[in-house]
C-alpha cells in the first residue's frame, strides 16, 4: 500500500471495526476459530469501551496473502473515515507478512485509526518499544507459517506412501471426507479424507478407455464419441466445441492427460515424492486394469500426431 496514491482519508467516525481471519489449517471448522476470535475481542475491548461496533469483515485465507477480500474491503474503508478503531484477536490474525502488515498498520495510523490486539490489549504497534513485540509477533507468525508448510508437505508424502490420495480428485472420481470406522473408535475422533468412484461420472472414463483400447479411433474419434452421448467434461466444457460456422474442434487435451494418469489404474504417482508408477498401489477403486492402462499409454504413443489439442 501507497499513502501517496491513496485519497486523503476522512476523519474517522468513532467505532470499531472487527477483524477476523481464518487461515486454512482451520477450515474444518472456521466457525468455531471466527467465535473464539469475537469472544476475546468482545472480551477484551467491546466490552469495556463504549463506542459501536461498525462492522466485521472476514476472511478465510492465509495471513500471507495481502489481497483478502475483506482485508481490502476494511483498508478502503478505512480511508472512507468508517471507523475509528480495528481490533483482531492477535496479529498474526492481521496479516503473516510483517512488511506488509506493518505498512497497513502504519497507514492505518496515518488515517487516525489505531489498530489492537486482543491477546495483548495494552499493546500499541505506533509505540516504538511496543512496536518491537509487535514485529517479534509477525516474525514468529512466519516461522511458524513455514514450519507448517513443512508439516503440511510432510503429511501429504506421508498420506501418499501410505496409498492415500491428496489433492483434487481427477474427473470420474469424488472427494470425499469424513469418520471412517476406525476415526470413530479413536479417541480424537479425526476426519480422514479420500477419494472413490465418482457414481455419476466414472463410467464415462471406462468408456473412454473401452475406446481408446479398441485401437481403431483418434483421440479427436473418442472426444466425438463420447460428445455424441451428450457427456462434457466435468469443468463443464464438451468434448467437442463448434463454431458458428459449424467448424467442429474435438478438445483432446483433457483427454490425453487423464489417459497418462496412474490414479485411473489405482497407483500412487508423485514426482516430487519421488514414486514412480506401480510401487504404490492407492487405496481407492480403479477405473481401468494396469494391464489396459499400459496398453492405453502404447496406443496413445502411436496417436501422437493426431490432431492439434485444444
Amino acid at each position: 500500500m501507497n499513502r501517496s496514491k491513496n485519497k486523503p482519508a476522512r476523519i474517522p467516525q468513532p467505532g470499531w471495526a472487527i477483524y477476523l481471519r481464518t487461515s486454512s489449517d482451520e477450515n474444518q471448522k472456521p466457525e468455531l476459530s471466527r467465535e473464539r476470535q469475537r469472544t476475546m475481542i468482545q472480551m477484551s475491548f467491546l466490552d469495556l469501551y463504549d463506542l459501536p461496533i461498525y462492522g466485521e469483515y472476514v476472511d478465510v485465507l492465509t495471513g500471507k496473502d495481502p489481497r483478502r477480500k475483506a482485508y481490502q474491503q476494511m483498508l478502503a474503508d478505512a480511508r472512507a473515515g468508517k471507523f475509528s478503531h480495528v481490533v483482531v484477536e492477535r496479529a498474526d490474525r492481521f496479516g503473516r507478512d510483517d512488511t506488509e502488515a506493518l505498512r497497513a498498520i502504519d497507514e492505518l495510523h496515518e488515517f487516525g485509526i489505531a489498530v489492537r490486539f486482543a491477546n495483548s490489549p495494552d499493546l500499541d504497534p505506533m509505540d516504538p518499544d511496543d512496536r518491537v513485540l509487535v514485529t517479534l509477533t509477525f516474525a514468529l507468525a512466519r516461522r511458524e507459517s513455514a514450519l507448517m508448510g513443512i508439516r503440511v508437505k510432510g503429511g501429504l508424502k506421508a498420506k501418499r506412501e501410505s496409498g492415500g490420495y491428496a489433492g483434487r480428485a481427477p474427473d470420474g472420481y469424488l472427494n470425499v471426507r469424513g469418520q471412517t470406522d476406525f476415526d470413530k473408535r479413536s479417541d480424537m475422533g479425526r476426519i480422514s479424507h479420500w477419494i472413490e468412484p465418482d457414481p455419476i461420472r466414472a463410467h464415462i472414463w471406462r468408456e473412454a478407455w473401452t475406446l481408446l483400447l479398441t485401437e481403431t479411433m483418434s483421440l479427436s474419434d473418442i472426444a466425438e464419441a463420447l460428445n455424441a452421448k451428450g457427456y462434457c467434461y466435468r469443468n463443464g466444457k464438451p468434448f467437442v466445441v463448434v463454431s458458428k460456422t459449424g467448424k467442429r474442434r474435438p478438445l483432446t487435451d483433457i483427454l490425453r492427460r487423464a489417459f497418462q494418469d496412474w490414479t485411473y489404474a489405482g497407483w500412487v504417482v508423485s514426482e516430487c515424492d519421488g514414486i514412480a508408477p506401480k510401487t504404490i498401489r492407492g487405496n481407492w477403486e480403479p477405473l481401468v486394469s494396469t494391464e489396459d492402462f499400459e496398453t492405453g499409454l502404447v496406443i496413445l504413443e502411436r496417436l501422437q500426431h493426431d490432431e492439434p489439442d485444444e
